[in-house]
């Protein structure tokens, strides 16, 4: 009886265990995304982080970024303040171990990979959703192998307004 009730809690925690692991990995869904005619983007953020949680819910969730990932880009989050074993290149490590390994500890940082699971652009630190539209158009459509960011944003006309003017209300407050 004992050892019935043994082997049943350990078969109970080992499905527990992998129906709760939130292990990634890279190598398939770039296979998945080729068959949808899509391209990958890693999307690396970690926990506490206020620019990560901006680029998140402003820049992510925008309306117009999320209709254009959705049609486009495969998005693998990869939060490297969690224990996720990730699969990459047909090797497993965890998050902060993959960032450093590929080069991209600083955060958040938007990888695009290729077919081959290189990365063929890096976008790192905080975008909002009109120079990441810009990001994603330019990688869309390859201007990254021809030129700049830069030289493409003059190229299509993008100009950042800078000149909004920042109104501290405690000056006019009566």
């Amino acid at each position: 009886m004992i050892n019935l009730l043994t082997k049943t809690l350990f078969i109970w925690v080992l499905l527990q265990t992998s129906l709760l692991s939130n292990d990634i990995n890279i190598d398939t869904q770039i296979i998945q995304a080729q068959k949808s005619n899509k391209e990958v983007i890693l999307y690396l953020h970690r926990i506490g982080c206020s620019y990560c949680n901006s680029m998140q819910e402003f820049t992510l969730e925008d309306d117009n970024v999320a209709q254009y990932l959705s049609e486009n880009y495969e998005v693998i989050h990869i939060n490297v303040s969690l224990k996720e074993k990730i699969t990459y290149k047909n090797k497993q490590s965890g998050g902060i171990c993959l960032a450093k390994k590929i080069g991209y500890d600083f955060y958040p940082s938007v990888l695009f990979l290729d077919s081959n699971a290189d990365i063929k652009y890096a976008s790192v630190g905080y975008k909002d959703e009109t120079e990441f539209m810009v990001i994603l158009a330019f990688v869309k459509s390859s201007s990254y192998k021809t030129m700049s960011l830069n030289e493409y944003k003059n190229k299509i006309g993008f100009k950042k307004n800078l000149d909004i003017e920042i109104v501290d209300p405690r000056k006019h407050a009566r």
